[in-house]
């Protein structure tokens, strides 16, 4: 019997080729998760070219990034099947049987513990993806000129996991039967997101002044 492989061990068209199924999942929480991976992997890339001797000033600077970002990078990829997974457990929930009593009290749990595991891991997709943009911006102002646009595109995927994990936490808190949970899961996403936004504007500035020489 062969497993299924997990979506980090796709190639890139097929993953995106799951994306595109008639499947639950993988989804847009998955993809979330990716967008933190693939941002967090850019800004490490721009500040790992931010070395030598014209920059000794920031040298080490950047290189403590570049180890925060490769550990974000790293759940990032973790967060992608752990999406996938966790609403998995949501669909498998609901098709439990549910002709006696008991066996619609059982459903009902495993449905709200799929919901709380649903929720849970975009919250994370987006504390991941903060963590990594708050890097990024504060690189900005010093990377290396040559690698100002991959550095911005990785801010600007990494505002956009944000933005994705936020909906999924958004529609997930709504399903829980523990309203007060829900709420402040979801507050705090907010709360979250609006850093990401105003992170993001500081570095298109930033970016946008450095690019025009």
């Amino acid at each position: 019997m062969t497993s299924t492989p997990a979506l980090v061990d796709l190639s890139l068209r097929d993953f995106v080729a799951s994306l595109a199924a008639r499947t639950p999942t993988p989804g847009g929480g998955s993809m979330a998760a990716a967008l933190a991976a693939a941002g967090s992997a850019l800004a490490a890339m721009a500040c790992r070219f931010t070395s030598g001797e014209k920059f000794a000033a920031v040298e080490a600077a950047m290189a403590r990034r570049v180890e925060a970002l490769e550990r974000h990078r790293a759940r990032g990829l973790e967060l992608v099947d752990l999406d996938a997974r966790s609403y998995d457990a949501v669909t498998a929930a609901y098709k439990l049987p549910k002709a006696t009593e008991a066996e619609k009290s059982a459903r009902s749990a495993a449905i709200q513990a799929g919901m709380r595991g649903a929720l849970e891991v975009p919250a994370e997709t987006v504390e991941v993806a903060l963590a990594a943009l708050r890097l990024a911006a504060e690189a900005l102002s010093d990377v290396n000129a040559n690698l100002i646009s991959d550095a911005a595109s990785g801010a600007h995927c990494l505002h956009a996991a944000c933005e994705a994990a936020l909906l999924n936490v958004r529609i997930n808190a709504t399903s829980l039967a523990d309203k007060a949970h829900g709420a402040e899961r979801l507050a705090r996403a907010e709360e979250q997101c609006a850093e990401a936004r105003r992170l993001l504007a500081s570095a298109q500035a930033v970016v946008a002044r450095r690019m025009a020489g």
